[in-house]
């Protein structure tokens, strides 16, 4: 049985590597935190098959430290790193292979395997499901589904058995959904065959019930909760594609035309907020009617500006879609504050400029609302949470920063049961700059006559 080392401090991504090295390679995989530990192994088993590493964890550097040992001990152990390492290291072009990204577990397979000895066209059957995950929350929006839908049994370690629990073209009741999410399923499954259909049709129906002018505006929020969800599933997982830019420009103007039939933004606030709907809805739903109520108090009623800031707050957490209970982090405090995995505060460090990295593929997306995004919690890179406000932005982004923490505080007096504070005081203070105060008294306005 081959041996492989694996250097990885995020538990997920080792699980991933440790399954899949397992089911299709035979491996025994002997995990270690860092490169001290998987050195002080290899001192005593210098034979081991392979060595998987990230390439860096906090403050070491793995794939130098590897490296080196590598190379003065004369070894000749396949090396792959997960994550960009410097450039011209010594050694390392020749002994190891560098995947950029430190989460693309499936590149790591592939190669893992070809270096053990796995032939490709035997690993490329064995990676190719018979049945594909669907979460389960995609059915709460449909009627029927188009094709057969199962539930996952597990019969021994490895193997499964998949029951139908929804027929193709028959008609479904909401509460088997939800009986099943209240179990804690996370997906269903459909056959391979069908994914890429599936997700068309799920996007048709959704828009064609957005664009149904007799809904209600409670109706329409559940409507749009559901979409949005898809979507932004969907464009993590996969990018764009027919179905979903047309899904997104469905949302986005229906979150505009909301908006415009209820003038009112309070009432339209309390709606979205005390709405049965995820955080992450709630917060791009609430962001985009704020900003649009600070666009019409400052004369700047257009509808291109209403779509943009909309777009704006469609995308703004995308890369959180996975962990959407991040996204209440709005400061460098409460991220430094908050437990977790270096990977996880990577990820909301980077969240505002990965969003933009996003949105600059919808093919499209309305001009500049990249840079809106990345400067949604106020600076100008993407990166992290503003220390000192410049205010030195376009318009817009300033408008829109505004209205990302004004719902912010809304959210958290609603969710968290914080005590109420003066939210435009606090704001004026922040934002003591000449560019700002126009903005603010916009918002001040509303508040006031509501």
């Amino acid at each position: 049985m081959a041996q492989v080392v694996v250097i990885e401090d995020n538990q997920t991504m080792l699980d991933l590597i440790t399954l899949n090295l397992k089911s299709y390679a035979g491996a025994d995989v002997i995990p270690r935190e860092n490169s001290a530990d998987a050195i002080d192994l290899l001192n005593l088993l210098p034979t081991v098959d392979l060595i998987i590493a990230k390439s860096n964890i906090d403050s070491d550097n793995v794939a130098h430290a590897i490296t080196d040992y590598i190379i003065d001990n004369r070894l000749e152990i396949p090396l792959v790193f997960l994550g960009e390492v410097a450039p011209n290291y010594p050694g390392l072009e020749e002994i190891a292979k560098v995947i950029d990204d430190s989460k693309d577990w499936e590149s790591v397979i592939k190669i893992a395997c070809s270096a053990l000895g796995v032939k490709e066209e035997t690993l490329e059957k064995k990676m190719t499901p018979d049945y594909i995950p669907v979460p389960v929350k995609y059915f709460l929006g449909l009627d029927t589904s188009f094709c057969d839908v199962f539930i996952r049994i597990k019969k021994a370690p490895g193997e499964y058995q998949f029951i139908k629990r929804i027929h193709e073209e028959d008609s479904y009741s909401k509460d088997i959904v939800n009986k099943y999410i209240e179990q804690g399923l996370k997906n269903f499954y459909i056959s391979k065959e069908h994914e890429d259909s599936f997700v068309n049709y799920v996007s048709n129906q959704l828009v064609s019930k957005l664009n149904d002018k007799s809904l209600t505006t409670d109706q329409k929020i559940k409507i749009m909760s559901d979409s949005f969800h898809v979507a932004l599933n969907e464009i993590y997982k996969m990018g764009f594609n027919s179905a979903t830019v047309q899904l997104t420009e469905s949302i986005v103007n229906s979150m505009v035309d909301t908006f415009k039939e209820n003038p009112e933004m309070s009432p339209l606030l309390f709606k979205v907020i005390n709405s049965k709907t995820g955080y992450l809805y709630r917060h791009a739903h609430m962001c985009s009617i704020v900003a649009s109520e600070i666009l019409v108090n400052l004369g700047l009623d257009k509808r291109e500006l209403h779509e943009t800031l909309a777009y704006a707050s469609f995308f703004k957490d995308i890369s959180l879609t996975e962990h959407p209970e991040l996204a209440k982090i709005s400061s460098y405090e409460e991220l430094e504050k908050a437990e977790m995995t270096s990977d996880l505060w990577d990820l909301v460090f980077n969240h505002a400029q990965d969003g933009a990295l996003i949105i600059r593929k919808h093919p499209e997306a309305p001009l500049d609302v990249d840079t809106i995004i990345k400067n949604h919690h106020g600076t100008s890179n993407g990166k992290g949470f503003a220390v000192n406000n410049k205010g030195e932005f376009p318009k817009l982004s300033l408008i829109f920063i505004v209205a990302v923490e004004f719902t912010n505080e809304l959210l958290s007096f609603k969710d968290s049961g914080r005590k109420p504070r003066p939210i435009v005081d606090i704001l004026k203070e922040k934002y003591d700059l000449d560019n700002m105060k126009d903005i603010i008294h916009a918002l001040e306005k509303t508040i006031k006559n509501s």
